[in-house]
Formats: structure tokens, C-alpha cells, sequence
């Protein structure tokens, strides 16, 4: 005699990823909001990524409890797709959502509550910086690919960034990393002089802030930039070396002076290749 499933199990089995995603929810222990436990949704539109498609993952964070909440999830998984996944593409693609979520939910709630319309507007700029960041190869990160497409991506979402920090009036220190950021790009496609500009604007905004690390480090990148328009000039090399010593006095220096190091055997290679061709 045959033997057939049961309907339960039959249910079972066709929706067990979407009871996946249910339980990554709704398990709380602590009996807490489960919407607002966004570890566990960034968790679950990871599932719904890997399963199905990114539309569909990012149709999943917006449906958050509030647009605060989505906002955050897209936060944790762009960091998660670069840091961990090393899936630059699927980052840009949710990262890019998220922005343009964050920026249309601000318009629509600034007529009753500026303040949340500058919390999801700072956050859209956030994604914008990261974003950009991550699309910069001048980190050398391992397991990152940039290809040219990337390349532009970044610098348009260095811009976007750069708007949005004039727009919400941000602070003389992420004005400063605004500033960076562009020369950072300008950089990475030999726009020497232009990358100089930038981060000499970056250094002002530093001064200004009162943060000796980053205005060493600007410093430091307004001398790579020179380095590399001029390489046989050794002056600017013994002055990048005196910043490099200044900048590894102290433990958030030295990070700055291993990022310029790295940034100077990345363009070095990159310009005797460009030379080469």
C-alpha cells in the first residue's frame, strides 16, 4: 500500500525557505520587536538574496517596520556582501537601493519631521561614502575586483556624497573625508592635479576639525599626488617619509600611514603599467 505525504508536510517542503526567513525573524528570545533585531534581518535578506534574486532581498528590507529600520538593514548587508561575501556587485546593487529608499523616505517625511528626514538622509549619504569606498582600489582589499565600470560608479557616488554633506550641512571632519574621497578617485584614474585640489580641501576641513591624524594623512595624499605626477622628485619623497614617521606615532596614524604606503605601491604599479602601454 502506498504511502502519500501528508498535506502539512507537502506545505512543508514547498515553503521551507520562506519558513526560514520567518523563523531569522521572528526567534527572539529576548521577546523583543523582531523588526527591530537587524542582525537578524540582515540575516534573512541574506537568505532571500542567495534563494532568489536582489530585487526581491531588497523589496524584503524596505518592508521593514519603519524606513529608520530598513535603512539600517541595508547598511548591515552591503557590509556583509564586501566584508565577507566579497560580492562587490551585489553590494552596489542593494547599496544603491538603499540610497534611493533613504533620500525619497526623507523628501516624503521632511513637511512633519525634519528630524527623521536628516537621519535618513544621513544615512543615504553614509551608504554613498561606503559605497564609493569600497569601489577605490586603492585599498588593495583581497578578493575585490575593480574593473572599470566600478571605477565610475565610485566616483559618482563620491559625488553623491560630496552633495549630501554641503546639502545636510555635516561637520568640518566629514567634510574633510568628502574632500578625500574625491581625491581619492580623481587618483585612481591619474587626474593628478585634480586629486591634489581635493585633498588639500580635505586638509583645511581637518585643520579645521582639529584632528591631527587626518590632516597628516591628507597631507600625506596631497604629497602622493605630487609623487606621482613628478617621480623622480625627492624632495616630496623625503616629505611623505616625515609624515609617514609623524603618522606612526600613534595607533589611528599608523592606520592612515599603512593606507598611504599601500596607496603608493598600488598607483606606482598602476602608472608604470599606464607608461608601459
Amino acid at each position: 500500500m502506498t504511502r502519500h505525504a501528508s498535506l502539512p508536510s507537502l506545505i512543508l517542503r514547498q515553503f521551507k525557505p520562506l519558513l526560514l526567513i520567518c523563523l531569522l525573524l521572528c526567534a527572539s528570545p529576548t521577546g523583543a520587536d523582531p523588526l527591530r533585531d537587524y542582525e537578524r534581518a540582515k540575516e534573512a535578506a541574506m537568505v532571500t538574496l542567495a534563494r532568489e534574486d536582489t530585487q526581491r532581498a531588497i523589496e524584503f528590507i524596505i518592508r521593514r517596520a519603519s524606513a529608520e529600520d530598513a535603512m539600517r538593514v541595508f547598511e548591515l548587508v552591503v557590509r556583509d556582501l564586501y566584508w565577507q561575501s566579497k560580492n562587490l556587485n551585489a553590494a552596489l546593487l542593494i547599496g544603491r537601493a538603499g540610497i534611493q529608499f533613504g533620500l525619497t523616505e526623507a523628501r516624503r517625511v521632511a513637511g512633519h519631521d525634519q528630524a527623521l528626514a536628516y537621519v535618513l538622509s544621513s544615512r543615504a549619504k553614509m551608504l554613498a561614502y561606503n559605497l564609493s569606498s569600497f569601489c577605490w582600489p586603492g585599498w588593495q582589499a583581497e578578493g575585490i575586483d575593480i574593473p572599470a565600470v566600478y571605477l565610475t560608479q565610485g566616483q559618482d557616488l563620491a559625488k553623491t556624497n560630496m552633495r549630501l554633506a554641503l546639502q545636510l550641512r555635516k561637520g568640518d571632519l566629514p567634510m574633510s573625508r568628502a574632500w578625500w574621497l574625491m581625491g581619492a578617485h580623481h587618483l585612481s584614474i591619474g587626474q593628478y592635479e585634480r586629486a591634489r585640489r581635493a585633498f588639500v580641501e580635505g586638509t583645511r576641513f581637518a585643520i579645521a576639525a582639529q584632528t591631527r591624524e587626518s590632516e597628516l594623512m591628507l597631507r600625506g595624499y596631497v604629497y602622493l599626488s605630487d609623487m606621482l605626477k613628478h617621480p623622480s622628485n625627492e624632495r616630496l619623497a623625503r616629505e611623505f617619509g616625515f609624515v609617514l614617521v609623524e603618522l606612526d606615532k600613534s595607533q589611528e596614524g599608523r592606520f592612515f600611514s599603512e593606507q598611504l604606503e599601500t596607496a603608493l605601491r598600488v598607483f606606482e604599479k598602476q602608472r608604470g603599467a599606464t607608461a608601459v602601454r
